[in-house]
C-alpha cells in the first residue's frame, strides 16, 4: 500500500465519519426538541386536567346551601366554588373548594389559588382564555360576566397557547361541561 492510497483512503473515512457525526448530532437535537415539547405538552395536559375537574365539581351543593358557583368569571380569571364535603361550608382546605384560576400575562404564568396564596402550575403561557357558554352553546358576555350571566354558565372553554423552553407552540383547546346546575 502506498502513501497516496492511504492518505485517499483516510480522506473518505473522514468524510465518511463527518457525515455520520453530523447525522448523530442533528438526531440528537431532534430527541431533546420533540422531549422537550412532549414534557410541556404533558404540563398544560395535567393543568387542563385539574382546571376541568374543578369546573365540573362546580356548584356541587349537596345541602342546598345557595352559594355561586362562578363568583368571578373573566377571560383571564376563573373562581369556581363546590362542597366536596357536603358539610355546608366552602373550606380553602385540599381539596380546595374554592379556587381562583389567573392567567398574568406580565409573568406568562398560569396560577391557582386555593386561599392559601397563588402557585404557579404552568409558565411560558402565551395566552389564556376562559370562554362561557349557555346549555344551548350559546356564547356568554361581555367579560367579566355578570351575575345573572354567570348562573347561565353550562360550558366553560378554555384556551391555552404556550411553548417549550426551545421555543416550540403548544396549542390546547377544551370544553367543559358543569356537571351541577
Amino acid at each position: 500500500m502506498t502513501l497516496v492510497e492511504m492518505m485517499v483512503a483516510l480522506a473518505i473515512f473522514a468524510v465518511a465519519m463527518g457525515v455520520v457525526f453530523t447525522f448523530l448530532v442533528n438526531s440528537r437535537r431532534s430527541y431533546e426538541n420533540i422531549s422537550e415539547r412532549v414534557e410541556y405538552q404533558q404540563t398544560i395536559r395535567g393543568a387542563l386536567s385539574l382546571i376541568s375537574r374543578e369546573i365540573r365539581s362546580a356548584g356541587c351543593d349537596p345541602r342546598e346551601t345557595g352559594f355561586t358557583r362562578f363568583p368571578v368569571a373573566d377571560a383571564g380569571q376563573l373562581r369556581c366554588r363546590m362542597d366536596l364535603d357536603a358539610d355546608g361550608v366552602i373550606e380553602i382546605v385540599e381539596p380546595a373548594e374554592d379556587v381562583i384560576y389567573t392567567f398574568l400575562d406580565a409573568t406568562d404564568e398560569l396560577t391557582r389559588d386555593s386561599g392559601s396564596g397563588a402557585q404557579t402550575i404552568l409558565r411560558n403561557v402565551n395566552n389564556l382564555v376562559f370562554q362561557y357558554f349557555d346549555a344551548d352553546g350559546n356564547p356568554l358576555g361581555p367579560v367579566p360576566l355578570t351575575a345573572n350571566n354567570r348562573a347561565l354558565i353550562r360550558f366553560v372553554e378554555i384556551d391555552i397557547s404556550g411553548e417549550s423552553d426551545r421555543g416550540e407552540p403548544v396549542n390546547y383547546a377544551t370544553r367543559v361541561l358543569i356537571r351541577n346546575n
